[in-house]
């Protein structure tokens, strides 16, 4: 089904960090993480968000958005995930964008065989595949492991959607 696509920007939503992926006939592109800093109130970080999805969608040209589900815990971030999730299937929408979207436990399953792996897991499988991200992988922080994992996520989304 997407195999034949050649742009696929894949995403891991997030409302302080979003981990990005794009590919461009099966090749991965471009992979970091987009960061919503500063003081703002819900609303503008939403704001935000959106702004940096239509700039990437802009600059690269994808002709597939990937994203990951939200979850539907009942909780402030939660809730604002969600609704970021939905502006952004909108946002696919109305650029006329293939859309596909996989519960994070799904993604896990397919490249790890485990259903329950760990951020740290997907993270080495995502470099069994790319290891120029090797570099990523392991840091001399916590929090520097924290942020990468977002792109990690996402190029798993990536990985995902190009072999199905």
């Amino acid at each position: 089904m997407l195999k034949n696509i050649s742009k696929i920007l894949a995403i891991d939503p997030g409302i302080a960090l979003m981990g990005i992926a794009f590919f461009d006939s099966g090749k991965l592109v471009y992979h970091g993480v987009e960061v919503v800093t500063g003081r703002k109130t819900p609303q503008e970080k939403l704001r935000e968000a959106r702004k940096r999805i239509l700039r990437l969608v802009r600059d690269f040209k994808p002709r597939v958005l990937v994203i990951e589900k939200a979850s539907f815990a009942n909780n402030r971030t939660a809730a604002l995930l969600n609704v970021l999730t939905s502006d952004i299937k909108a946002i696919a929408r109305r650029k006329k964008l293939g859309l596909v979207d996989y519960a994070p436990s799904t993604v896990k399953k397919w490249l790890c065989g485990n259903g329950h792996a760990s951020k740290k897991e997907v993270a080495k499988a995502v470099v069994a595949r790319f290891p120029e991200l090797k570099v990523y992988l392991t840091q001399d922080r916590a929090w520097k492991e924290e942020y990468h994992q977002n792109m990690f996520d996402a190029v798993a989304l990536g990985i995902m959607a190009k072999k199905q």
